[in-house]
C-alpha cells in the first residue's frame, strides 16, 4: 500500500512540478492571481490580508484565503512563477494521494493506482495542476469532503456524526465562494438519499455540521466587512451575476456536456462502459451521482467555464481507473471488449493526428524544432504500438499503452510547448526590456496588464484615450506602451513616426517614443 502510494506520488510530482518556473505567467488568469498575491505580500498592515488588490486597485471578485496560500509560497520560495504555480501543484498532488488512499481499501492497490493515475493524467486535471488559479485548491477541498463523507457513509451504524465534510465545505467556500459548499454537500446528500439503510438525521449531524462550517466563513466575512463593506457587497454581486443573462462567460445549457468529456481526455475514450457499470452497482452508484451532480448544478448558472467542473473528474477517475487496472490484470470481459477497442482505435487516430500537429506547430509557431520533432516521434510511436496491440488482439494492454503515451507526451510537451505559449501570452519580455531602459511611465492600452505589473513590480497607467497617449509620446522623456493586436493600427496611425516597436508577438506589442536600444524590435 505504501509502496504504491510512493510510486503514484513520484509520477504525479514529475507531471505537476516539472519545469514550473521555466515559462512566464500567462495573461490574464495566471498573472492576475499571481499579482494579487504579490501585492498582498508587498503591502503593509493587517487589512492587506483581507482586502486583495490587483494593479493596486481593489480586487473584489475573489476572497483572500487562496492568496494567503500563494503568499506563503512566495515567503518560502521567493516571488516567481514556480512559487505561484506550486500551490495548485501541491493541491493536485494531495488530491491524487487522497484518491489513492480512498480507493485502496475498496479496489485494491492496483485499482487505487489506476484511479490515481487516471486522475493525474486526464488533460483538464494535469493542466490546472500547473496553473495559477483557484480551481485546483477548491477542487481539493470539495473532493476531500465528498470522499470523507462517502467513507463515513460506508461505515456500520450507528455512526458518529461526521465533521470532515462540513469543514471541507467551509474551506472550499473560503477559497472560492458558496458554490464550493454546494459541490461538497450536494453529492453527499444524493449518496445519503440512495443509501440502504439510510442514515438517520441525527447521524448526519446537519445542525452541528452546518454550524461548524458557518463559523469560519462568517468570521472571515465579518472581518472583511468591518474593513470594507463594499468588498462584501461587490463579492456577493459577482456571485449573483453568474445567474444573469448578462453574465460574463455565458454558455449554453449543453456547455458542460461538451466540455466534461474534453477535460477527461484521453480517458473519455475508455470510460463509457465503466460509467454504465458503475451506475448499475450500488457500491459505485454514489460516484456516478457525484459525476453527474457537478455539471448539472453548474448548468443553472449562465456564467460557465470548463474549469468549474474540475471536481467531476475525481469520481470519473474512481470509476474508470480501477476498471482499467482490472482489464490490464485479467483482460477485458466479453461485454466490454467492443467499447475498449472502439475507444482505443480513436486514440490511435488522435495520437497520429497529434504527431502531425506537432510538426505543423513547429513550422508555423515559435516552438523548438527539436521539441516538436521529439513530440511528433513519440506520439507516432505510441500510435503504432497501440494500433499493433489492437491488430494482434492484445486488448488488455490498451490501458498501459494509453497511460505510457500520455505521460511521455506530457513530459516532452511541457518544456517544448509551454515556454513558447508563454511568450505569446505574457508581457515578461516587455517588462525586461522596460526595466533595462531609462525609466519612464508605462501605459497599458485598453486592458489590464497583470503580467506586465507582476514582472515590473510597479503600477502601470491604463487608458483607452488615444489623445492622452499621443500627448505622452510627444514628450522627450521615455514613454512605454503595451497594446493588443486589435489596437495596433489605430495607435500607429495616431502616433506616427514616434511609435517605435520594441518588441512584438502575434498578440502584443511594446512601443516606445524612442528607437529600441539594438535598433530593431
Amino acid at each position: 500500500m505504501v509502496l504504491g502510494g510512493a510510486l503514484l506520488a513520484l509520477v504525479a510530482a514529475v507531471l505537476f512540478f516539472q519545469g514550473l518556473g521555466r515559462y512566464p505567467l500567462w495573461d490574464p488568469d495566471e498573472a492576475r492571481h499571481a499579482e494579487v498575491a504579490r501585492e498582498m505580500a508587498a503591502a503593509r498592515g493587517g487589512a492587506r490580508l483581507f482586502l486583495p488588490t490587483l494593479e493596486f486597485e481593489p480586487y473584489q471578485e475573489k476572497p483572500a484565503p487562496f492568496y494567503w496560500l500563494v503568499l506563503l509560497a512566495y515567503r518560502l520560495h521567493g516571488v516567481d512563477e514556480a512559487a505561484a504555480r506550486s500551490v495548485s501543484a501541491l493541491a493536485a498532488l494531495a488530491l491524487v494521494l487522497a484518491v489513492y488512499a480512498w480507493a485502496v481499501r475498496r479496489s485494491g492497490i492496483d485499482g487505487a493506482l489506476g484511479g490515481g493515475l487516471v486522475l493525474a493524467t486526464c488533460g483538464g486535471f494535469y493542466g490546472l495542476a500547473r496553473f495559477v488559479n483557484l480551481d485546483m485548491v477548491t477542487t481539493a477541498c470539495v473532493s476531500a469532503g465528498v470522499l470523507a463523507g462517502l467513507a463515513w457513509l460506508e461505515s456500520a451504524p450507528p455512526r458518529r456524526r461526521p465533521l470532515i465534510p462540513y469543514l471541507a465545505a467551509a474551506a472550499g467556500t473560503l477559497v472560492k465562494g458558496p458554490l464550493a459548499g454546494v459541490l461538497t454537500l450536494g453529492p453527499l446528500l444524493l449518496a445519503v438519499a440512495t443509501a440502504r439503510p439510510r442514515p438517520s438525521i441525527r447521524e448526519l449531524g446537519l445542525g452541528r455540521g452546518l454550524l461548524v462550517a458557518a463559523i469560519p466563513v462568517v468570521a472571515f466575512w465579518l472581518a472583511v466587512g468591518s474593513l470594507d463593506r463594499s468588498y462584501v457587497a461587490a463579492f456577493a454581486a459577482t456571485n449573483v451575476r453568474r445567474f444573469d443573462a448578462a453574465s460574463p462567460h455565458a454558455g449554453p445549457p449543453y456547455y458542460y456536456l461538451l466540455w466534461l468529456p474534453v477535460l477527461f481526455l484521453p480517458w473519455t475514450l475508455l470510460a463509457p462502459r465503466a460509467v454504465v457499470d458503475g451506475a448499475r452497482d450500488p457500491a459505485r452508484r454514489p460516484l456516478v451521482l457525484w459525476a453527474a451532480f457537478v455539471p448539472i448544478v453548474l448548468t443553472f448558472a449562465r456564467g460557465k467555464l470548463a474549469t468549474y467542473a474540475l471536481s467531476a473528474l475525481v469520481p470519473l477517475a474512481l470509476l474508470v481507473g480501477p476498471e482499467l487496472a482490472r482489464v490490464l490484470r485479467e483482460g477485458p470481459r466479453a461485454e466490454e471488449e467492443g467499447w475498449l477497442r472502439a475507444g482505443a482505435w480513436i486514440a490511435v487516430v488522435l495520437a497520429a493526428a497529434g504527431a502531425v500537429a506537432a510538426v505543423v506547430a513547429g513550422v508555423r509557431f515559435p516552438l523548438p524544432v527539436v521539441g516538436s520533432l521529439a513530440l511528433a516521434t513519440v506520439a507516432l510511436a505510441w500510435s503504432v504500438a497501440l494500433g499493433r496491440a489492437l491488430w494482434t488482439g492484445a486488448t488488455r494492454r490498451v490501458p498501459a499503452l494509453v497511460l505510457g503515451a500520455v505521460v511521455s507526451v506530457y513530459v516532452i510537451a511541457s518544456p517544448a510547448a509551454l515556454p513558447a505559449i508563454g511568450r505569446l501570452h505574457s508581457d515578461r519580455e516587455a517588462a525586461r526590456l522596460i526595466a533595462a531602459a531609462p525609466s519612464g511611465p508605462v501605459v497599458a492600452f485598453a486592458a489590464r496588464a497583470p503580467s506586465l505589473v507582476f514582472y515590473l513590480r510597479a503600477a502601470v497607467l491604463r487608458t483607452e484615450d488615444l489623445s492622452f497617449v499621443a500627448d505622452l509620446f510627444a514628450h522627450e522623456e521615455p514613454v512605454y506602451l503595451v497594446a493588443g493586436y486589435t489596437h495596433w493600427d489605430a495607435l500607429e496611425r495616431r502616433l506616427g513616426a514616434r511609435a517605435h516597436v520594441w518588441q512584438s508577438t502575434s498578440r502584443r506589442r511594446l512601443y516606445a517614443n524612442r528607437p529600441p536600444p539594438n535598433g530593431s524590435p
